[in-house]
């Protein structure tokens, strides 16, 4: 009897604990972590999911068109070096192994790499100042490695894959190496320092036009791309003003190949007057806007100017547009005189003329400012010294020439 209840109270124990593995078992299968997929799913939005974009070289079987390999074995067993390449490279990235998903080492700064799918995706943000020139990629699986070679500036592609395998399919990436080379990005076209603006009336009863392009200069082979913004804006394929009583700005980049450009844009801007709208006093003759300085001492600095030293001759001349002119300025008996001459009119603007006075000690170490006079600021030709040795006289002047006006260098006079 005993034993009867013993092999019941067994079978009981028997059935509770089925009860609870069963029950332990439906628990784990319906349990869902708390965690967003996003966590565990790789950034590849930056990513062009497209590509390559070149061609792959099978480095093992490269230069033989049926397809058989080259020499015997490659001796790398597939792992080439950035210097067995047919293209010097500056800079490369090493040999970086790929396991279990990880690449073993850190990329170099501004290279950005995910493998998605077996397939190799890449991003290269040059340095500040620099744009890529050239970038080859090692992609090694199996016994062999694929080459890409980018040689027209492309900074990005995505589908690279190592050699197919025996199965016809590509082999399984072991390791990847990047290497590249940079190019300072060119600077913005250089103005003509002779002549940037032009000035026409008619000729033979038909308007003369003119092309920016002639008034900028890049180094060879860099190309000119003109907008019609500072930095932004679209593209204008024919920079050029033919019709009279107009202006236009356009602005000049500078462009590498592979779309390396200038970090800022060169201003031009062309203006076609007529000679008889008030702007000249005859057919040929046109009145040109220039700053002027007197004096025939040039003053220190990178900027262009001039100081009258009383020390020196009484009368000196006056240069406007950097340019010598009939001129000149006078200071005797503590009074300065300006005879603009012939071929110098002021310009119709407020305090065209503006005077300070130094001592040898307090000569400024560059180009004065507008703020900076406080001697005299008017119109008027002829007014008093303050008996220093010397004068910086600023005058804003219009410059009679015949069918061309320089334009006005800019100065720092804010």
């Amino acid at each position: 009897m005993k034993q009867n209840y013993l092999q019941k109270s067994i079978a009981a124990i028997w059935a509770i604990a089925f009860l609870l593995v069963a029950y332990s078992c439906s628990q784990i299968e319906t349990f869902e972590p708390n965690m967003d997929s996003n966590d565990l799913a790789k950034d590849i939005s930056k990513f062009k999911l497209t590509g390559p974009l070149v061609e792959p070289i099978n480095w093992a079987m490269r230069g033989r068109p049926d397809g058989t390999p080259g020499q015997d074995k490659d001796p790398n067993g597939g792992n080439v070096e950035c210097s067995e390449l047919d293209m010097e490279y500056a800079s490369s990235s090493g040999r970086n192994n790929y396991n279990d998903g990880e690449f073993e080492n850190e990329w170099p700064e501004g290279l950005e790499v995910e493998v998605i799918d077996g397939e190799v995706c890449w991003i290269f943000t040059a340095p500040e100042g620099y744009c890529l020139a050239s970038m080859a990629v090692i992609v090694k699986g199996g016994p062999a490695a694929n080459v890409y070679e980018y040689t027209d500036g492309t900074s990005e592609d995505c589908g690279l894959v190592a050699p197919d395998n025996a199965s016809g399919k590509p082999a399984g990436l072991s390791n990847l190496t990047f290497c590249w080379n940079l190019v300072a990005e060119p600077e913005a076209p250089e103005l003509n320092e002779e002549v940037s603006s032009k000035c026409y009336g008619e000729e033979d009863g038909e308007v003369l036009s003119f092309d920016a392009n002639d008034f900028v200069t890049v180094p060879d082979g860099v190309e000119i791309v003109w907008y019609d913004d500072e930095t932004e804006g679209d593209v204008v394929e024919e920079p050029t003003l033919s019709e009279k009583g107009t202006s236009v700005t356009y602005w000049a980049e500078a462009v590498l190949f592979g779309g390396c450009v200038s970090s800022t844009r060169t201003p031009v801007t062309l203006e076609l007057k007529d000679c008889d709208d008030g702007n000249g006093n005859g057919d040929d003759e046109i009145w040109c806007e220039q700053t002027g300085w007197t004096g025939s001492t040039a003053g220190p600095g990178n900027g262009w100017w001039f100081v009258f030293d009383t020390q020196g001759n009484e009368t000196q001349p006056i240069y406007a547009g950097q340019k010598l002119t009939d001129g000149t300025m006078t200071y005797k008996d503590g009074k300065i005189t300006i005879d603009l001459g012939e071929t110098l009119r002021l310009q119709d603007v407020e305090d065209p003329v503006k005077a300070e006075g130094y001592d040898e000690e307090t000569l400024p170490g560059s180009r004065p400012a507008s703020g900076q006079f406080e001697l005299y600021k008017g119109d008027e030709l002829e007014f008093d010294g303050n008996g220093s040795r010397y004068y910086a006289v600023h005058l804003d002047v219009e410059v009679l020439t015949e069918g061309v006006c320089q334009i006005n260098e800019d100065e720092d006079d804010d």
